[in-house]
């Protein structure tokens, strides 16, 4: 059982992996990355995990607010009163959740004083504790307080950063920064069914990590990995409700390469 359940559509799994990585290293356990285990169906293993969580943050994006799952998942954990929502991005939230103040991390490029993720983490250690608030107004008053004080933090900051920068462009003081060249491979393809029909929709991921792509209405994708190189294995994996999972082991010999899929659809 995780303590946190993360809600969000799986086009933006790359950037929720951030937020994931950052509540674990808080000490929460997270359930956020859908690999279902072989011979359980994708809907019973997230109703589990959803009921089992203490605390479900739902992520809005101009996906996830189009998506019936996530706003199923959201309804359910209001109703517990265990829901913390983050506005990953600029949109308009579904009407039924507007009435309970979302984190604005939309901004968010990763730093781990962000203001806002202060204010998600104050909401999960409440809701996890048990102090969740359960009037509108008063959860509006709370985050107002929080956010007060998550501004007065960001001043601090921006004067210290001020400062900082005063002092380098002192003549004497040197600051040489670089970063280490990257591997970069590319992978593109298509998946498609045996008649040749494409598969729209389906994800493939290279072995479980944050680098994934998503087939167009051709059935092709456009995968992009980092930290490889030629010569390394990956393993390439397939998913998609109405199709069979497949996975593919594949040894990188080019950094421009072609891998297709041929998927089985879900036996009913």
């Amino acid at each position: 059982m995780a303590d946190i359940f993360i809600s969000y559509s799986s086009e933006d799994k790359t950037r929720v992996k951030g937020i994931a990585e950052a509540l674990e290293h808080k000490g929460w356990s997270v359930w956020w990355d859908r690999q279902i285990p072989v011979g359980q169906r994708f809907d019973t293993v997230i109703e589990q995990e959803l009921n089992k969580a203490r605390c479900v943050i739902v992520i809005w994006t101009q996906r996830s607010v189009n998506s019936e799952w996530v706003k199923n998942e959201a309804s359910d954990a209001a109703q517990r009163n265990i829901l913390a929502p983050v506005l990953l991005e600029d949109v308009k939230i579904p009407l039924a959740f507007r009435r309970i103040e979302a984190a604005q991390l939309n901004t968010w490029k990763g730093e781990t004083d962000h203001p806002e993720l202060e204010i998600l983490f104050s909401a999960v250690t409440a809701i996890i504790n048990g102090h969740a608030i359960t009037n509108a107004a008063a959860t509006q008053d709370t985050q107002s307080t929080l956010k007060a004080k998550a501004l007065q933090k960001k001043k601090y900051i921006l004067l210290t950063i001020a400062i900082l920068g005063a002092v380098l462009a002192v003549p004497g003081f040197f600051f040489f920064s670089g970063q280490p060249g990257t591997q970069v491979i590319h992978i593109t393809g298509q998946v498609k069914t045996a008649a040749e029909i494409p598969v729209k929709g389906a994800e493939v991921n290279a072995d479980g990590t944050r680098f994934f792509a998503t087939t167009i209405t051709n059935g092709t994708y456009n995968l992009t990995l980092e930290n490889y190189t030629v010569g390394d294995e990956v393993t390439l994996t397939t998913s998609n409700k109405d199709f069979e999972d497949k996975t593919i082991a594949v040894k990188i010999n080019d950094r421009e390469m072609k891998v297709d899929f041929v998927l089985n659809p879900v036996t009913r």
